[in-house]
């Protein structure tokens, strides 16, 4: 039992640190893009992608969660 949660302390400990660098990307495709004079096409799908990512990232944390206290 406590192999599993020491297994899933160190998951938790690297999905929240996915979440920060993910976070991370996101800010810097939105500086990026607000800096850019004329932003083509690529850069704003990019963007849109990074965004996904870590929403996708929020949710697992959130599912997680909820997971741990039910």
């Amino acid at each position: 039992m406590a192999k599993k949660q020491k297994i899933r302390k160190k998951e938790e400990a690297n999905l929240y640190q996915l979440i920060d660098l993910q976070k991370q990307k996101c800010f810097r495709q939105e500086s990026l893009l607000e800096r850019s004079i004329d932003p083509s096409e690529d850069v704003r799908l990019q963007l849109k992608m990074e965004e996904a990512k870590y929403r996708f990232l929020l949710r697992e944390a959130r599912v997680l969660k909820e997971r741990t206290k039910g």
